[in-house]
């Protein structure tokens, strides 16, 4: 039986008659007043029955109450799908405002004997959750230690048996949230409302919220005997709450300026890599329903808006798309670009739009840039102007940066939003009217680069971690996000984005990628889920290539040909990762994909390796298998398949 029991102000939630989680609930004022459901009086208590966009249950309300008349309700709900939600309301008897600051709808007990092994187990582990993909975080599963912060969800659990408990967040209209360890005992957890912190890039505390009736955001408590299945549960409950930005065009295959020619993008190497990309990549399989994009990233505005149109319109009569870049939410300029009119807004300068704190003072900068305030009318109108323009240029997606500053917390110009998510979101909606394929008469692609993973679904993709280039580090870094955030693909959003593909050389490094590693970095996009943009150094269009930009072109060649890999990226289906790898990544990763079966396994350090799959284990009939990459055929014994690499490279296996 899956229900919740109250005692003493203490909400305790049972599976099968055994305690999974207890805890109880706390919110404070900004004013320093706060309720304590152990110590508040309980004035009421009912139980219906419910029906939500989640799915159907019962809900049990508990009213708590201070003498000085302030009111905490307490909704415990149970899903007939086997979890549970905890969250909360604040109000005043008398029906006066409220101004709370934040709010816990459920901090645990300890772990008592009671309580599944893996909850009392020194070895559990906890997956940190970046807030955002910035700056080279990652995702860890580390140990329990007091402070340990993973934004709005966590899942708790053993790496040797996968069994744990998943504690998330499911709104992100409101409230930057988190799940963190007490400072009193890492084993007691805490859901909180209300956060802001280094982690956040916050520099303001977080606003609060004052209404007549406050609510909390809603956590989601799910436990079960594989983490994975836990993850990829809370997705789905979060799409049915929200669904992914719909996409109907398929994984956008394509090119994408940065890792390849950063700042040095010009009208003519972009040209030539669109018609490298067209002329031979296209007919070789580099393709998804005979589209491919050629995209600009930052730089473009270098070029004068004559040739970016003639550019747009060029590869449109050639059956190719273009894109192009932008930083909605953040102002990159100098301190004295400030005192600059805002183009389009005569009379009003930049300093005007730019997010401050409650003192008046312009927030500092966050990786180089100043948070605009998305709330300000000025910005509106000024990103207005823009948007229109790559609409009018012929553009047909929009790689959008450091998103992140659109959250920031601060005095906004519209008072109505207290908070940096609620201010966001209001960015958010505006990009995504302004984008629409409905207004601007053609399908319009919205790719996330730094984001903050929640509020979710406000583009057709989002990049899983921070910038990732060509090398066998790179490819980790990038296993990393896969191996945590496989689940968000098709849920959250539409892809997963893996990041340009390097597959020779990236600007920023002195030595070429070697082919193996070139191969793992390949493969490692191919099973995100994905968006399948190549970042090389093609050449210039009217000049001799060099030996760099011919071994490119030729490493792209043959990388990109290889066809029923191109069908598995083109099927937008993310590989699921074997197991938990503490802060780096699984070795391993497999998927069923169009009646296929399908493993990968990459090798990384420049040291012999050997690895193993029981394909038993992960539900694989056959024990026969090809790599696709070099045509070989492997035998499992006893349903083990084994494979072993000197140098980093991949293996892409179909079992039979």
């Amino acid at each position: 039986m899956n229900q919740w029991r109250v005692e003493n102000g203490m909400f305790i939630w049972q599976q099968e008659g055994r305690n999974v989680v207890s805890g109880y609930a706390v919110a404070v004022l900004k004013d320093g007043e706060s309720i304590d459901t152990r110590k508040a009086e309980m004035a009421d208590r009912t139980q219906e029955s419910f029906r939500d966009s989640i799915g159907q249950g019962t809900c049990m309300v508990i009213t708590y109450r201070t003498d000085s008349g302030l009111r905490y309700q307490q909704k415990l709900y149970v899903y007939e799908e086997g979890f549970a939600l905890a969250k909360g309301s604040i109000y005043r008897e008398d029906g006066m405002p409220v101004c709370v600051k934040t709010v816990f709808p459920l901090v645990t007990m300890f772990p008592g004997p009671e309580t599944p092994e893996v909850f009392r187990s020194l070895e559990a582990k906890m997956l940190l959750v970046p807030y955002d993909n910035t700056m080279w975080v990652r995702y860890e599963a580390v140990p329990l230690k007091p402070g340990r912060t993973s934004y709005d969800m966590t899942v708790w659990y053993s790496e040797e048996s996968r069994a744990g408990m998943l504690m998330g967040a499911v709104d992100f209209d409101t409230w930057k949230n988190a799940v963190r360890c007490s400072g009193r005992d890492a084993r007691v957890m805490e859901c909180v409302c209300g956060i802001s912190d280094a982690g956040t890039h916050d520099t303001c505390e977080h606003g609060a919220v004052t209404e007549k009736c406050v609510e909390s955001s809603g956590f989601l408590f799910l436990y079960g005997e594989d983490y994975r299945t836990l993850l990829e549960t809370y997705g789905e409950v979060l799409k049915k709450k929200n669904p992914p930005l719909k996409w109907n065009e398929g994984v956008p295959f394509g090119w994408n300026s940065w890792s390849g020619l950063a700042m040095k993008i010009n009208g003519d190497n972009y040209q030539e890599a669109g018609e490298y990309l067209g002329d031979v990549l296209r007919p070789a399989g580099f393709e998804n329903n005979g589209i491919t994009y050629v995209n600009f990233d930052a730089g473009w505005n270098r070029l004068s808006e004559e040739r970016l149109k003639e550019l747009s319109m060029y590869f449109h009569q050639r059956e190719q798309k273009t894109g192009i870049y932008l930083s909605p939410f953040a102002f990159f300029a100098g301190d004295e670009k400030m005192q600059e009119e805002i183009p389009g807004c005569p009379g009003h300068v930049f300093e005007e739009l730019l997010l401050k704190d409650n003192e008046g003072k312009i927030l500092p900068r966050v990786d180089g840039a100043v948070p605009m305030d998305v709330t300000h009318p000025l910005w509106r109108e000024y990103t207005r102007r823009i948007l229109q323009k790559f609409i009018d240029w012929g553009f047909d997606y929009l790689k959008m940066d450091f998103l992140s500053h659109g959250a920031m917390e601060g005095r906004h110009y519209d008072r109505n939003c207290q908070t940096g998510r609620q201010a966001i979101l209001e960015g958010y909606r505006f990009l995504d009217e302004n984008l629409s394929e409905e207004r601007v008469g053609r399908p319009f692609f919205l790719s996330l680069s730094i984001a903050p993973l929640f509020p979710q679904g406000m583009g057709h993709a989002r990049r899983f971690s921070c910038d990732a280039f060509g090398t066998a580090e790179d490819t980790g870094y990038a296993l990393n996000a896969l191996t945590y955030a496989w689940w968000q693909n098709g849920t959250l959003y539409q892809y997963n984005d893996p990041d340009h593909i390097s597959l020779y050389r990236s600007f920023n490094y002195e030595r070429a990628t070697d082919l193996g590693e070139a191969r793992a970095r390949y493969t490692s996009a191919v099973i995100s889920g994905t968006v399948m943009m190549l970042s090389e150094d093609f050449g210039e269009k009217g000049k001799t290539k060099t030996k760099d930009q011919e071994k490119a072109r030729d490493r792209a060649k043959e990388l990109c040909s290889r066809s029923e890999i191109q069908t598995v990226a083109a099927s937008g289906i993310s590989f699921r990762p074997v197991s938990s790898a503490g802060t780096g990544a699984s070795s391993w990763y497999t998927a069923r994909i169009h009646g296929r079966q399908y493993a990968v396994v990459f090798h990384l350090k420049r040291i012999p390796a050997s690895y193993t799959l029981d394909l038993r284990a992960e539900g694989f009939s056959g024990e026969q298998a090809v790599d696709l990459w070099t045509g070989k055929a492997y035998s499992a014994e006893d349903g083990k398949l084994c494979w072993s690499a000197d140098q980093p490279d991949a293996a892409f296996f179909v079992i039979d």
